[in-house]
């Protein structure tokens, strides 16, 4: 039975949506939740005069369907929930040398660049939905934050950065390691496990275009492991693999990536 429902889209409201955005920043922290301030940083996510999109169903008073939205790393790295957040990702990071040493660069108080006058500065995007989101909700809503960043009075000071960090999800499909009945009736067609083919797929369709325009990007396992991939499995022989995304975009790649996320989710 197909259903239509009305997303309708409105600015952040720290008087409603802070619940909903401690679910979301868990949801997209995944496995490692548990590490971070998530009520600190939903304070940030949600402080006044800042930028960035809900989506509703049943007016301003309801609970967000998703949320996008910016935080300013560079003027908030002395903040513990932001402290947390940048060790995570300069440790997970670690392996990859100019990815880490650019972060490093981004993440130190003062001046990062050979003009003395002048600090690189890094964004970090917040892009939370529920799961059974469509994404072509998501370039309406990247377009209003790339405008919003431009128009804001105070746009010169808080939003002209130079960077944006994103953190996403992205899974694996795995091969189950505990057989139920028909399992076991298949196993011997099964290949070794040498061949096993590992599928990786992406809980956000739009990363897909950001990657392809992003300067630096990895993905990592947890720290955390809080679930099996077996209890994961949804209907299939297979498990699913959460892993940890990064992404670091310069400025005008991200506005490039609006009207190439329109082009592949267009509306309905």
């Amino acid at each position: 039975e197909l259903v239509n429902v009305d997303f309708d889209f409105f600015d952040l409201n720290p008087e409603v949506d802070f619940h909903a955005t401690k679910n979301f920043l868990r949801q997209l922290f995944g496995d490692d939740a548990g590490s971070f301030d998530i009520s600190g940083l939903a304070n940030l996510v949600l402080a006044e005069n800042s930028v960035g999109t809900t989506i509703k169903t049943d007016g301003k008073e309801s609970d967000p369907f998703a949320l996008l939205s910016v935080i300013n790393l560079s003027d908030n790295l002395a903040n513990s929930s932001i402290k947390k957040v940048t060790d995570y990702i300069l440790k997970k990071t670690s392996k990859q040398l100019e990815f880490n040493l650019m972060l490093k660069k981004l993440f130190q108080s003062g001046k990062s660049t050979k003009d003395s006058s002048k600090q690189l500065k890094v964004g970090l995007i917040v892009s939370e939905r529920m799961i059974n989101m469509p994404v072509e909700v998501v370039p309406p809503m990247y377009k209003m934050l790339v405008e919003e960043m431009a128009k804001a009075d105070d746009a010169h000071e808080k939003y002209e950065f130079d960077y944006f960090l994103i953190i996403s999800k992205v899974y694996q499909l795995v091969n189950a390691t505990i057989e139920d009945d028909d399992d076991k009736q298949k196993s011997k067609k099964k290949k070794p496990a040498a061949e096993e083919q590992v599928e990786m797929d992406y809980f956000h369709y739009e990363d897909m275009v950001l990657e392809q325009n992003s300067a630096y990007k990895g993905v990592y396992a947890y720290t955390e492991i809080k679930q099996e991939t077996d209890s994961r499995r949804v209907f299939t022989e297979y498990g699913i693999d959460p892993k940890l995304s990064l992404m670091l975009l310069e400025k005008d790649k991200l506005a490039a990536c609006v009207p190439l996320m329109e082009e592949q989710f267009p509306p309905f």
